[in-house]
């Protein structure tokens, strides 16, 4: 009531509340905007990634890596359920290839007119491009031994399907020249394609060929001598 004896007239929105309800517009507002704001960012990282990204085709893939600082020549062979067998005096087999065969510092360098390029990483890299039921033996052999001390070779299985997944790893430590030939692992493949099974049982897959190049009575161009 007033003090001169009227009556004053109720008040629906007070000043605070048409503050409040003012600041808590404001914040939804705002945080709509950064939510499309991130929705927007999200969204075009995610396209430059697909412009930018090489998609691998294939199931599985096998990695061998060793330091790059060691001049050493160290190949990987693969043989899947059927026996075929890849290395690089046959890159490719069924449906396995061997994309590169590096030996160490041997070829890592071009000449340009600017200078010398050199691609600094000892890798090889296999494609498993469909599954075959049944086991896969996944082998590194010490072709070259420049480097005095042993040198740890890690071996990777990558399952393609999606974004690149490893899905098995061991490091092996080579000392001989010709001599060392070790199995890192073997998996085998059910009907879907994917792992049932994993072993490190160990066979040489460098006696698959003989002095004349044979293999499962194939021949191999060159030939191989362990």
């Amino acid at each position: 009531m007033r003090r001169d004896g009227g009556h004053e007239r109720p008040q629906i929105f007070g000043k605070t509340l048409f503050v409040d309800l003012m600041m808590s517009t404001l914040i939804v507002v705002t945080a709509l905007l950064m939510a499309s704001n991130a929705i927007e960012k999200a969204k075009k990282v995610e396209e430059k990634k697909q412009e930018s990204s090489i998609e691998t085709e294939g199931l599985y893939a096998v990695v061998a890596t060793w330091p790059t600082d060691v001049n050493d020549d160290v190949d990987l062979w693969v043989r899947d359920p059927s026996m075929n067998l890849i290395f690089y005096n046959r890159p490719t087999a069924e449906l396995m290839y061997l994309e590169y065969d590096d030996r160490g510092d041997v070829g890592d360098t071009a000449m340009t007119s600017s200078g010398q390029v050199k691609a600094d990483i000892n890798r090889e890299r296999a494609i498993i491009r469909g599954g075959l039921v049944g086991e896969y033996v996944v082998n590194v052999h010490m072709f070259t031994k420049k480097a005095a001390a042993p040198t740890t070779v890690k071996v990777s299985l990558y399952r393609l399907k999606g974004d690149d997944t490893e899905v098995l790893t061991k490091d092996v430590v080579l000392k001989v020249e010709k001599l060392d030939d070790i199995t890192a692992f073997r998996f085998t493949l059910g009907p879907d394609g994917e792992i049932t099974g994993t072993s490190d049982l160990q066979i040489r897959l460098t006696d698959m060929v003989s002095a004349g190049g044979q293999q499962g009575g194939m021949s191999f161009p060159g030939g191989f001598t362990p």
